[in-house]
């Protein structure tokens, strides 16, 4: 029969644990208007199909960070492919588009985070919307409505202080110091950490 055991605060004690957190998360759906150019300048009279595919994140930076709020600016970009009749001829057209959004995350506690990660990824695949034959600049063009969602998470360190606890009854402190002796210490440029 195992012995039970109470747990007490140690007075005054605190501990500090540093671990990778996340700051906040989100997903937006963003919009884009993309106008092509019919193959050989020819007049469209109808546009026949259209798919958008092939996105991709290219890179992402920090925008602005506040106490509450981060910007994150996302770029990437994707393919448009429309099929449209043209002087009765059926044409296939491919751009390559690239998008550049800013996306606001907000913040998650009031926890102090340094060395700021973002992960972004492209939640909801590009789509169309639907099509529209415009003038453009005094010239033809096929407008395509797109939509698209993105998702950013950010992760921060963070250091949270705990009350330290001890157990009574003298039992010994094994499990303790294999887990220390276990620890690796690494030391951190302070001039490397964010300034929050």
């Amino acid at each position: 029969m195992e012995e039970e055991k109470s747990m007490y605060p140690d007075a005054g004690k605190m501990r500090t644990i540093i671990t990778n957190a996340v700051y906040g998360s989100t997903t937006e759906t963003c919009n884009a208007t993309v106008y092509i150019s019919p193959v050989d300048g020819k007049k469209p009279t109808q546009v026949l199909g259209c798919k958008v595919k092939e996105a991709r994140i290219k890179d992402c930076r920090f925008e602005e960070i506040k106490d509450s709020m981060v910007n994150v600016r996302i770029n990437g970009f994707f393919e448009v492919h429309v099929w449209y009749e043209a002087g009765g001829d059926t044409c296939v057209t491919k751009s390559n588009e690239r998008f550049s959004e800013v996306v606001p995350v907000e913040c998650l506690g009031g926890e102090s985070y340094r060395n700021k990660q973002i992960l972004a990824w492209i939640s909801g695949k590009p789509s169309s919307l639907g099509t529209m034959i415009v003038n453009k600049g005094g010239s033809h063009a096929i407008s395509v409505q797109v939509e698209y969602g993105l998702g950013v998470e950010v992760l921060g360190e963070a250091m949270l202080n705990v009350v330290a606890y001890h157990l009574e009854g003298g039992q010994n402190r094994q499990d303790e110091d294999t887990v220390m002796s276990s620890l690796t210490m690494f030391n951190v440029d302070a001039e490397s950490e964010d300034e929050d």
